[in-house]
């Protein structure tokens, strides 16, 4: 696995020559876990400061309605923040996997264009995310801390299909078996644990 993400490391900027599906899909992979983990890392700060004000309001007051408020307030105060956060991770593994994509795309014999089947729908979610959040907060407010699943409720499921939608494109683009030996887009690629 280490080779694999050397070689995505490496070649961020190159569009040219082949990736095959095993070099893609470990180097993806890593991609994925490292969002995950600057993901955690950088909302702990925001999700610390929502149970210090949980725990603040717990013991400020015996009303479990204020606290709820308290809770739901400053968790309101923080999505913005956090999906601004998650929008730039989101962009910046993404285009971190964009130069493999095209890469593996050119193993199976496809031009590095077809990225865009998975990348559109991709950022169309990106792009909705900030109206989502603001559509979110106000159900939020309007409904009050004791409905706890109004965040649920108020989800766009249209936006949410289109970010699925973009995953199972990148799937189907990215597992099409390679093309044997040389093709247009450079000879066959080598074995990166071999």
């Amino acid at each position: 696995m280490l080779h694999a993400i050397k070689h995505g490391l490496r070649n961020l900027v190159t569009l040219t020559g082949r990736d095959g599906r095993k070099q893609f899909w470990l180097y993806a992979v890593f991609l994925l876990l490292l969002r995950w983990v600057v993901s955690t890392v950088a909302t702990v700060p925001l999700m610390a400061s929502t149970m210090n004000t949980a725990f603040t309001a717990a013991r400020n007051s015996t009303d479990p309605a204020a606290t709820a408020t308290a809770v739901q307030a400053n968790i309101t105060a923080a999505l913005p923040q956090i999906m601004i956060l998650g929008i730039v991770i989101s962009l910046i593994t993404a285009a971190m996997l964009l130069s493999s994509l095209v890469r593996r795309l050119h193993d199976s014999g496809l031009s590095g264009w077809f990225a865009l089947l998975p990348g559109v729908p991709y950022l169309i979610s990106l792009a909705a995310a900030p109206r989502e959040v603001a559509h979110t907060m106000a159900v939020m407010q309007q409904q009050g801390p004791g409905h706890p699943g109004a965040a649920l409720h108020a989800t766009n499921w249209s936006i949410a299909a289109i970010g699925w939608l973009a995953l199972a494109l990148l799937v189907a683009v990215a597992a099409r078996p390679s093309t044997p030996g040389t093709n247009r887009y450079g000879p066959e690629p080598v074995d990166l644990d071999a």
